[in-house]
């Protein structure tokens, strides 16, 4: 049943794309004759070379794109991002096939702008038109329609955890009916949902309850799920073998601290899953660079007057250095010297290192308003020039205190897998200087897991618009 509702989503899913492509094509149409000059004349619909024709070429080419993408597989437990992302490579696939198809076999020199035209009109219409369909579903399933039930094989902490993550993603529309022990243990609930049985018995519990998928969620170690080893992953696989349910892994990772972004690839057929690969390499390194290159050139160009202001402004208040430089930590544990403003006394560090508190007697009454702004931190546009910081990142920490926090917090050097920042996540969220470490690793691997250019944008938005308080720190 629940693969004939798929056939049919399916369906309605590719009749909606088609007429997204064929509303682009037109409206490409449209708007290349209607507001370009066409002094060849409009080309009419019908016969070869005509706009009908193309456009009946153009949805053959996107329907086998669209499945050669993916686009029509199962996408519960897929984010609407990815889908963008599918959407993107498929858009443009498509827009290079028509070239070759069209403009090359039909040689029509005319369909030059429109085809410039279709391209981003597909794209946006794909995004918009499926991001109504995920809404509706979303609205369905609420109401209890469209819906897919589970079972968790495991009790423990993973299993719980599996709970969670399906109850909190109840777009996703996938129910959870019950879990299944590793062992036979007494008849219980957990966070109220009932234990059905145990795995020496589920290939019955799975048809008896008619469930669709099957979450593996065992975890090895002290627990009830101690049996959890090969060999018993094995038997349970091969009792699921003679069922219609669909069967996911969920690979006991967790016992690793803070891990980033946990992807699987495949190695020559073994599948390998990286805990820990440097979130930002590749094309967003390369984009960060020329991102921050552009930003702190404007930034200094900006605020060159008011930096030059700052600078009397401290000198007259009590002589002594206008620049701070401070050893910090950066990507890779490559250490370098950060500039600030300096906003305490000269002798403000004669007992040794020290966090700044709020309402800290060591700064100066300027440098108290100049903190309450971030101002202070202006002159590490120059550390991003260099190359030393990022525009936005997490924030540096100094060797000595990084040793510290390391033994509260084993996996905060984790967050040195990206180039230090002028600002971050975390600091708009309010944790800096003595706030909790953890949460400030909490934070930063979230920035590192979900970077985009647009989180970066948005966090560069709010540092300027949310000032700190006057007794920040």
């Amino acid at each position: 049943m629940v693969k004939q509702h798929a056939q049919v989503m399916n369906l309605l899913l590719g009749i909606c794309d088609l007429a997204v492509v064929a509303a682009a094509w037109v409206g490409a149409f449209l708007v290349r004759f209607a507001f370009f000059a066409h002094d060849k004349g409009v080309p009419p619909w019908r016969g070869w070379g005509g706009v009908g024709v193309n456009l009946m070429v153009a949805m053959l080419v996107a329907l086998l794109v669209f499945h050669g993408a993916g686009l029509y597989k199962p996408r519960r437990d897929k984010s609407f991002l990815l889908e963008i992302a599918q959407i993107l490579k498929a858009g443009v696939a498509i827009w290079v096939l028509l070239i070759a198809l069209i403009y090359y076999t039909a040689a029509v020199p005319f369909t030059r702008l429109m085809l410039a035209l279709f391209l981003p009109l597909l794209i946006a219409g794909l995004i918009l038109e499926r991001g109504i369909f995920r809404a509706t579903l979303r609205s369905l399933r609420r109401r209890g329609w469209n819906l897919r039930h589970a079972l968790i094989v495991g009790t423990g902490r993973l299993g719980q955890m599996t709970l969670l993550r399906l109850q909190r993603n109840s777009w996703m529309g996938i129910r959870v009916a019950g879990f299944v022990d590793a062992a036979p243990a007494p008849a219980r609930t957990i966070r109220g949902i009932p234990v059905v049985g145990h795995t020496d018995s589920l290939r019955d519990i799975v048809e008896n309850t008619g469930v669709d998928c099957v979450f593996i969620a065992l975890r090895g170690g002290k627990s009830r799920d101690t049996r959890d080893d090969g060999q018993h992953l094995r038997r349970i696989l091969a009792q699921l073998d003679s069922t219609a349910a669909d069967v996911r892994v969920i690979p006991d990772i967790f016992l690793a601290r803070f891990p980033l972004s946990a992807t699987i690839t495949d190695f020559d057929g073994l599948p390998v899953i990286s805990l820990r690969e440097d979130p930002l390499a590749g094309w967003p390194a390369i984009y960060k660079r020329l991102f921050d290159l552009t930003g702190a050139l404007f930034a200094i160009a900006i605020f060159a007057l008011p930096m030059l202001i700052i600078a009397i402004a401290i000198k007259l208040e009590g002589g002594g250095p206008v620049l701070y430089r401070q050893r910090r930590m950066s990507y890779g544990r490559r250490a370098f010297w950060m500039l600030k403003f300096r906003t305490m006394r000269s002798d403000a560090e004669a007992g040794g290192p020290a966090f700044a508190a709020a309402g800290d007697p060591r700064c100066t009454p300027f440098g108290r308003r100049l903190r309450a702004w971030s101002l202070d931190e202006l002159p590490q546009l120059f550390n991003v020039l260099r190359g030393e910081m990022s525009l936005v990142g997490p924030r540096p920490e100094r060797p000595e205190m990084l040793a510290r926090i390391q033994e509260e917090v084993p996996g905060f050097p984790l967050r040195l897998k990206a180039q230090a920042g002028l600002t971050g996540w975390a600091q708009i969220k309010g944790f800096r200087g003595r706030s909790s470490f953890r949460k400030r690793l909490q934070y930063d691997l979230y920035y590192l897991n979900h970077w985009s250019p647009f989180l970066d944008v948005r966090i560069l938005l709010a540092t300027l618009l949310r000032p700190r308080h006057p007794n920040a720190y």
